[in-house]
């Protein structure tokens, strides 16, 4: 038998004897005893017999003072007094002795309620039955859920940044809150924020352990608490974080609500980080450069445009793919230039295939010699753009990827921003295995292909136009639009050596124009990208139609190529010798290597033995 007494808190005392063996008390008229009194729960805590001993068990998130200690579990003994909001509940008896009953009429807080368990009962088995307990959750905790499921069902094409700063005003009204992300100096940089004041920040071994996922951490200090959580975004480098203040009463509402919005983030993470909110006026300028810089309206190009924005708002790898003279460098060059922090330091590094000690030297650094890394890193963060990356040896390729991963792992995020550039096919580099598939893994976020000029026909005139104005402004002329039959004659060509051939034609176009008048003339016979001569090869040249060329611009160049090509073929690709021969330094000689884009004859060697 167990006795109890409640006191309601008005004076009164109701009195229980009990025989059961598990016995319910809250304010649920389905309890065993039923306790309507301000702060006690629908079902507040259990007691359990079990034989000499008697335990009570509080239901989640529920307490009780148990002889002034709060408590959410113990053992019970006659004369304990536990209480629950402003109620009593004192143990009278734990034994199977019988106590008179003795009770005054309850208050109108407390229901009297009939002695469990009948004659038939004590004699006879006790029969159990399955019970279903329903209990509504925290008002609060109801309706921020009711509220988060509101910002995340919005359309997709919503911006989330605003609805976050909302949901984080509305549910820790009166306290401040925050996300934010982890930059690379391991400062918090808050995304949505209602925080006044300085952001606190956390050593390096709190990231470090926070960057498990499975841990959380609690924040003390200045008589206030703050709860932090983790952001797990699957397959981005940003360390995100949520951080509240909380307080003893409201401290387990709060994780759970932290936990679900951070689990919530972390899947709709792409469309907080492409808000326009966000990145504020940064993306309506990189929007208008973008449309100035590469200027047409076919598909294609609007395709490129959204890759180039996406991949300057990434801290992570870029892998550009196009055909040789499409413009693969100018596209690494406005990733770099548009990012959100400014333009950074940059560094240029080409694969040539063949011996890589120098290109490995130039990466990872050797002995005094500092790496491009290491530069970026002493700079406070910069971009190292690797071009062809399929001419660099599949051993080099996953050396490059260790690094890369290394630096996307790092607790702070990487000071280095990598670009990578590729022949135009990815997909047949992959199945022939000249990319190392690690590497690509990494830059597999931020793909872009730069279009051929057959693929963007549309844009020409436009691209024309403002081509000229630029190469105007290089050679401070002005010059007043196009000769509709020489724009013809552009539009009719084909450019097998892609922009870079165009551009050399219309600077050719150019410097025969006086300053103040329209461009005239027709496409000329010129050497193309890939180092053909449009309309023949090299060896095939017509030397008389050269010869019948006035613009110094176009011969200089082409007896050059001619000549260079021609004596680093006899020299088996002998940079030092061919300089010799032509009476240059190696030097210059590279650099015009470099620019004709000859090609690498130190192949004829290795065949000849």
């Amino acid at each position: 038998m167990l006795a109890l007494a409640i006191d309601p808190g008005d004076g009164s005392e109701l009195r229980y004897d009990l025989s059961k063996e598990v016995v319910s008390i809250g304010a649920s008229s389905s309890n065993d005893v039923v306790l309507r009194s301000p702060g006690v729960a629908p079902v507040h805590f259990v007691i359990r017999r079990s034989g000499e001993s008697v335990t009570f068990l509080g239901q989640p998130r529920q307490i009780v003072l148990l002889n002034g200690e709060r408590r959410s579990r113990g053992v019970l003994t006659g004369g304990d007094r536990l209480k629950i909001g402003t109620a009593t509940v004192v143990i009278l008896s734990t034994t199977d002795e019988v106590v008179e009953p003795n009770s005054k009429e309850a208050g109108s807080s407390a229901e009297k309620q009939p002695a469990v368990g009948s004659e038939a009962e004590a004699v006879g088995e006790v029969k159990t039955r399955a019970e279903v307990v329903l209990y509504n959750e925290p008002k609060r905790l109801a309706e921020a859920r009711r509220q988060l499921l509101e910002v995340f069902q919005s359309g997709l094409d919503s911006d989330l940044v605003s609805s976050l700063q909302n949901y984080l005003a509305t549910v820790f009204e009166g306290r401040r809150a925050l996300l934010a992300w982890l930059d690379h100096q391991g400062v918090l940089q808050p995304i949505v924020s209602n925080w006044t004041g300085a952001v606190p920040q956390l050593p390096i071994r709190t990231f470090a352990e926070l960057a498990h996922g499975d841990r959380v951490a609690m924040l003390r200090g200045s008589g206030r608490e703050a709860l932090i959580y983790p952001v797990i975004v699957s397959g981005s480098d940003s360390r995100i974080y949520l951080m509240a203040e909380t307080g003893e009463e409201s401290r387990d509402e709060d994780r759970t609500l932290l936990a679900e919005l951070a689990a919530m983030v972390a899947i709709h993470w792409a469309r907080v980080e492409g808000s326009s909110e966000l990145l504020g006026e940064w993306e309506a300028d990189a929007r208008a450069n973008l449309e100035s810089r590469l200027p047409g309206t076919s598909p294609a190009v609007r395709d490129l445009r959204e890759r180039v924005l996406s991949a300057s708002r990434s801290p992570g790898p870029a892998l550009i793919s196009g055909r040789v003279g499409s413009g693969r460098a100018y596209i690494a060059s406005l990733i770099a230039s548009l990012r959100p922090t400014g333009k950074p330091w940059i560094r240029v590094l080409q694969a040539r295939g063949g011996d890589e000690s120098a290109l490995r030297v130039e990466l990872f650094g050797s002995g005094t010699t500092i790496g491009a890394r290491e530069l970026a890193a002493r700079a406070g963060g910069g971009v190292v753009v690797v071009r062809s990356i399929e001419r660099m040896s599949i051993p080099l390729q996953a050396e490059l990827a260790v690094m890369i991963g290394k630096d996307q792992g790092s607790d702070y995020g990487s000071k280095v921003r990598w670009i990578l550039t590729v022949a135009e096919s990815c997909e047949a580099l992959m199945a022939n295995g000249s990319i190392d598939q690690e590497l690509f893994n990494h830059a597999a976020r931020n793909l872009i292909r730069v279009p051929s000029l057959e693929e963007r026909r549309e844009d020409l005139p436009l691209v024309i136009v403002r081509m000229l104005k630029t190469i105007g402004d290089e050679q401070g002329k002005e010059i007043r639009g196009i000769a509709l039959e020489t724009l013809d004659s552009l539009l009719g060509y084909s450019f097998e050596g892609q922009m870079s051939e165009l551009l050399s034609e219309l600077r050719r176009l150019v410097s025969a124009t006086p300053e103040g008048e329209m461009v005239r003339g027709s496409v000329r016979r010129v050497l193309t990208g890939s180092g053909d001569v449009a309309g023949g090869d090299i060896e095939g040249f017509d030397a008389t139609a050269m010869l019948g060329e006035d613009d110094l611009k176009v011969v200089i160049p082409t007896v050059e190529r001619l000549l260079i090509d021609r004596v680093l073929r006899r020299s088996l690709g002998n940079q030092s010798k061919a300089a010799r021969d032509l009476n240059l330094s190696r030097g210059a000689l590279i650099a015009k290597i470099k620019e004709y884009e000859i090609p690498d004859y130190r192949s004829l060697r290795r065949s000849k033995r």
